[in-house]
């Protein structure tokens, strides 16, 4: 318990703690698959960061089948967020008669999974799923979990406070550095929420790193960048991080402009 708590008790940044957090679970538990998942009433607004990449698929089919998580029923029925795992609250053979199984987790080889919730607005469901193929999580893991769970909610309530204050500092003192990007893109006929997703893809953000950050799909960020494309007149990712970097250099009167890390803009995200 000790080196998982005391791997995330010090990060303030929120997406560094989200991918501590669950490198650390994963390290510790002996996992194949560890997920944070933000679910809510609508599909198309569910996000899930996972470890490892898993195929983009999957996040298409978890969006579609997320309802049928016995566990995310569970603490929906009894708002028990403790860790709980399938053995806990389904039959195996019920277990493997679900669409999300046969679809999801047999595919990816997941047979065991243990899931604990972390604080969300009402209606949403912020639950971190560990899961496994080889055997089922032992009383002692899942109690190993229950008594780390305390710390970690604790850690993420800080850092979500952290974020808080660095919005509010960045208001007082008015638009930081990083907000110029954002101007110029609105300036060039982008909407607001098309600026953010081009401007984290600039800096080399996956699609998949960009739907965690604004909490929004993995398929909102493909629509968002395939109406944001024609209006900045490219046609793929390493195109349009060059345009937000003339566009940001032309704003700020410098005429520079910023070259793409290649290595992080894969065509696909």
């Amino acid at each position: 318990m000790l080196s998982i708590v005391g791997d995330v008790c010090g990060l303030l940044d929120i997406e560094e703690l989200r991918h501590g957090m669950l490198g650390s679970l994963r390290r510790a538990l002996h996992c194949n698959w560890v997920s944070l998942n933000d679910v809510t009433p609508d599909p198309a607004d569910i996000v899930t960061i996972i470890q490892p990449d898993a195929p983009a698929e999957t996040f298409e089919v978890w969006a579609e089948l997320a309802h049928e998580n016995p566990l995310l029923r569970f603490y929906q029925e009894t708002q028990d967020g403790r860790a709980y795992r399938f053995s806990d609250v389904i039959e195996r053979g019920e277990l493997e008669a679900l669409r999300l199984y046969r679809e999801l987790y047999e595919p990816l080889g997941v047979r065991h999974q243990m899931a604990f919730t972390l604080p969300a607005a009402p209606d949403r469901v912020l639950a971190v799923a560990l899961s496994r193929g080889e055997r089922d999580y032992s009383d002692e893991e899942r109690a190993l979990v229950n008594r780390a769970r305390p710390f970690l909610i604790q850690a993420y309530l800080n850092a979500i406070a952290f974020e808080a204050l660095r919005a509010e500092r960045g208001a007082a003192h008015g638009p930081a550095h990083g907000t110029q990007p954002l101007a110029a893109l609105q300036a060039a006929g982008l909407t607001r929420r098309e600026s953010e997703v081009v401007h984290l893809l600039a800096l080399g953000r996956s699609n998949h790193h960009i739907a965690a950050a604004l909490g929004i799909s993995y398929r909102t960020v493909g629509k968002h960048l395939e109406h944001a494309f024609p209006k900045l007149g490219v046609a793929d990712r390493s195109s349009a991080a060059g345009r937000v970097w003339e566009l940001s250099g032309a704003a700020n009167g410098s005429g520079a402009v910023r070259e793409a890390a290649p290595g992080l803009l894969g065509p696909g995200g």
